[in-house]
């Protein structure tokens, strides 16, 4: 963890609160007496990039990926080759960076004292900041200052998360703490206190103006190709670790690292209980690349203690139920894997090279054209149906019904939606919608370069990269490895594979109905075709097993339905005790219900988590 406080004049109940904190397991680096940065020992020092001097400051434990004059990658070594690179290239050097990282400046002019703060470019890191008139807290762990400053549940980050999964940058779970939201980086002066958001990255997408050659398939894949290669063969060299699901983005990435690796790759694989549709195809992987194949049984009776785990090392709450098989998994490398530096997870595939709502813009139009007053009549009408909640044999009226369970001011924004919004009554106020909308649009449209017109095809992609992944399918991982010590990578969303799918033709992402078709392709190399295209059933837990269990059903029963709990102020009591009890006869729930009800109870235990003494 990286953090700071930056200030004209000390605040009392923030110095003295950080003192109490920092005294022993922290170090310092003080900032021309006018504050100081600091970091703990998660990472060994050597992982650690600081710097200091009289006028500059630097801090990340991040790794700092560059290229050199052959483009090859190569690592930043040292807090003084950074400063150097800065001084040359000030705010331009974090577009040289090609992985993701957080970063802390503190730059001295004349008569001011600037701080740049910085977050992931693409995945979960982020710099969380509390601002004051006479200065600025901030850390890369929002839970660290929640121990300095009370913590006052923001409602609308609730009604984000039970809607869309994640909370919106620069919103927070707390009223009073902030985000500096993905590609971006806050500029701070100190002598008029001003924070700006500025933008480090935004999306190019050639491939909107450019006519699809047929002729060309293979050729408009090998700039992608190169480039995940060259990752590849960076961490070829170092102690690194692959999660192997049995899919198409790991296993071509660990095909690309076995290239050049020294030694025997270590591949570990989640599985629940002994039935796991995947676990072939990730051993027929790592017996190809004579991986040390490791697997994690995670069982029906290890639920609760995960669910511990999962609230604990979690940085911030989002909803995703596969985020307690992560938690084991990564558990299970810390315990069982040996001398690993690294940890590669193979997240940003998809979303960089094809996923189903790439095709999905006539469907959302459809759904658009519905008034948002006739969706609310049609949900109440049939709100005591169980066609909205559970899996239904009559698809017509399914259909009828997914076409009114929520209303988005822009279609595109549909498929960011998780649960069925209009159906579950919650006690919102209408401009909480509006207000969220707002914060996403603005949000989204920093990524387009000069407001160019793009496609539908680019504007889903920005959302599925920055909402989907950044916000909820990284945060499974990354602050989980920060805090047992692992550094979980993603090649996948690095700067340069970034670049190079906006490249690739929109028709080549979806080639003939096949999604995510480059991979794929590429993977040609090396594996049957029975691998490659087979139907994957994907990483998802039991969770409705679990909800079967009279203990696991209870304890989610107790949580949300208890009178003084956050998610009690949107949620009507009815609907928990109606969900839970169909999940506990064992009825087909819906995935969209079983992201609601997981959202709801696991943003709910770790607020609960971070309240208790």
């Amino acid at each position: 963890m990286i953090g700071g406080y930056i200030y004209k004049s000390e605040e009392e109940k923030i110095s003295n609160r950080l003192k109490d904190i920092l005294s022993n397991s922290f170090n310092l680096l003080q900032c021309y007496n006018h504050g100081f940065l600091f970091y703990d020992d998660n990472f060994p020092a050597k992982q650690t990039t600081s710097y200091s001097s009289e006028n500059l400051t630097v801090l990340s434990q991040d790794l700092l990926i560059t290229r050199d004059s052959d483009g090859n990658y190569t690592q930043i070594q040292s807090g003084n080759e950074f400063a150097e690179l800065y001084r040359t290239e000030k705010q331009e050097c974090l577009k040289k960076i090609v992985n993701d990282f957080r970063l802390i400046i503190v730059e001295k002019n004349r008569d001011d004292v600037i701080l740049h703060l910085t977050s992931n470019r693409a995945g979960n890191g982020r710099i969380y900041y509390y601002q004051t008139d006479s200065g600025i807290l901030f850390s890369s762990d929002i839970r660290f200052l929640f121990q300095i400053l009370p913590f006052k549940v923001n409602d609308l980050a609730l009604f984000a998360i039970l809607k869309y999964g994640a909370v919106p940058e620069p919103l927070t779970i707390s009223e009073d703490f902030f985000a500096v939201p993905p590609g971006k980086y806050l500029h701070y002066t100190f002598k008029d206190s001003s924070c700006r958001i500025k933008p480090y990255f935004q999306f190019e997408f050639p491939s909107d103006s450019e006519k699809f050659d047929e002729t060309r398939r293979d050729e408009y894949l090998q700039p992608a190709k190169k480039v995940l290669r060259k990752s590849a063969d960076f961490f070829s060299q170092r102690q690194s670790a692959i999660l192997l699901s049995g899919g198409i983005d790991s296993s071509l990435y660990a095909l690309y690292l076995n290239e050049n690796y020294r030694g025997s790759i270590q591949g570990i694989h989640c599985t629940f209980g002994d039935s796991d549709p995947e676990f072939p195809f990730a051993r027929e992987l790592a017996e190809k690349i004579d991986a040390r194949f490791l697997v994690g049984k995670m069982r029906e009776e290890n639920a609760l203690q995960i669910l511990e785990d999962t609230v604990r090392l979690t940085g911030h709450p989002f909803s995703d139920f596969s985020s307690m098989p992560i938690v084991y998994v990564l558990k299970f490398i810390k315990e069982n894997v040996r001398n690993a530096e690294i940890l590669i997870e193979g997240n940003g595939g998809d979303d960089c090279f094809g996923f189903p709502d790439l095709t999905s813009e006539q469907k959302f139009r459809i759904k658009n054209i519905f008034p948002g007053a006739l969706k609310t009549v049609v949900s109440a009408i049939f709100r005591n149906s169980t066609s909205w909640k559970w899996e239904s044999q009559n698809q017509l009226l399914s259909k009828i019904l997914a076409l009114t369970d929520v209303h988005e001011r822009s279609p595109i924004n549909y498929f960011l939606v998780l649960t069925p919004v209009n159906f579950l009554g919650l006690n919102t106020y209408r401009s909480w919608d509006s207000r969220l909308n707002d914060i996403l649009e603005d949000g989204f449209s920093a990524y387009n370069p000069e407001g160019k017109n793009l496609s539908y095809q680019a504007q889903v992609t920005i959302r599925q990269l920055i909402h989907v992944n950044s916000r909820r399918w990284a945060a499974k991982a990354y602050s989980v490895g920060e805090n047992l010590g692992l550094r979980v990578i993603y090649p996948y969303i690095w700067r340069d594979v970034l670049i190079e799918q906006g490249k690739i033709p929109w028709d080549l992402k979806t080639y003939n109905g096949i999604v995510k078709w480059p991979l794929k392709r590429l993977l040609e190399e090396y594996m049957p075709r029975d691998f490659i295209y087979r139907k994957k059933s994907g990483f998802v837990p039991p969770l409705v097993k679990w909800l079967t269990s009279p203990r696991f059903n209870g304890m989610v029963r107790d949580t949300l339905l208890s009178t003084n709990g956050n998610m009690a102020r949107l949620i009507p009591s009815r609907i928990i005790d109606e969900l839970l009890t169909d999940a506990l006869q064992g009825k087909n729930l819906r995935h969209a219900i079983l992201n609601f009800l997981w959202g709801a109870f696991f943003t709910e235990r770790w607020i609960q988590n971070q309240q208790s003494p």
